[in-house]
């Protein structure tokens, strides 16, 4: 259930935290889809048991995402040379710190609860001198969360090996792609969004250049025993410009407790993607 939780959420905070600004960047390239005088302006998402929602986006007269509204719900964006912001409708902030035109950290404050208790999230991350992103460091209130290293191949980030800091659950993930060329890849179906808090317009290093397909990660305990298994398949449609129209992704999640059977829950969700093209 965590993992379902988790990949249900990473799509949720990726697109309403999409945003995008740097000096390097070409703003019609990055953030319009393609280059292709097209932007998107809603997006619908079915979330399975976790329900369903549409986010409408604002963009501001550089092309730039301004706002982007769910139901009550609106994130706003602001930029600068070294820094994006977001601030919710609750006054809830999220950043991205940029040097020399790379993520070099990020996060938010008071978002993490558990247990009555709100924590502080905050990622630092390592480039290789390639441009690819090779490491994330995790941390709650400033205290080391989970490390996570990246391995590619070929183009493509074909492996991730997340380990906590108290060294009790190592979690492996293996990507796999078609031979298609990646295109105006949707946040869900890009594997960095589920190391990074995402935001397009490559801030985060270089992207996997072909169409990501599936993900298996095994979680095990410090003795080397399962504690979790998840494979997801991605399956994505465009349209005649070449815009990702509709994304859906199954989630097959095994669990191993202690002295029980295992377990299996299947997840699946579904987004629809809108465009305005000039």
């Amino acid at each position: 259930m965590q993992n379902t939780i988790k990949y249900a959420m990473v799509a949720f905070v990726a697109i309403i935290t999409i945003a995008g600004c740097k000096k390097e960047i070409n703003y019609n390239e990055q953030l319009l889809a393609k280059g292709n005088g097209c932007k998107l302006t809603t997006l619908k998402a079915d979330l399975d048991f976790l329900g369903s929602y549409t986010i409408t986006f604002a963009y501001d007269a550089l092309g730039r995402i301004s706002k982007a509204t769910t139901g009550p719900e609106t994130n706003t964006y602001t930029y600068s040379a070294s820094k994006i912001t977001a601030v919710d409708e609750s006054g809830y902030m999220a950043e991205i710190v940029l040097e020399n035109g790379r993520a070099v950290s990020s996060g938010s404050a008071g978002i993490i609860k558990v247990g009555g208790v709100y924590y502080d999230d905050t990622r630092k991350y390592s480039y290789n001198s390639d441009g690819y992103l090779i490491q994330v460091k995790n941390y709650l209130n400033g205290d080391l969360s989970t490390t996570d290293n990246l391995t590619y191949a070929n183009g493509n980030l074909i492996k991730a090996v997340s380990v906590s800091a108290d060294l009790r659950f190592t979690e492996t993930t293996i990507y796999s792609y078609s031979n298609d060329i990646a295109v105006n890849t949707y946040e869900i179906s890009d594997p960095l969004s589920y190391h990074v808090d995402y935001f397009p317009g490559g801030y985060f290093g270089k992207q996997s250049k072909n169409v990501l397909i599936k993900s298996v990660s095994k979680t095990v305990d410090q003795d080397g025993k399962p504690f979790s298994d998840d494979v997801i398949t991605f399956t994505s449609q465009y349209d005649a410009k070449g815009n990702a129209s509709s994304l859906n992704f199954s989630n097959v999640s095994t669990f191993y407790p202690i002295g029980a059977p295992s377990t299996t829950e299947t997840y699946n969700a579904k987004y629809i993607l809108n465009y305005t093209c000039n």
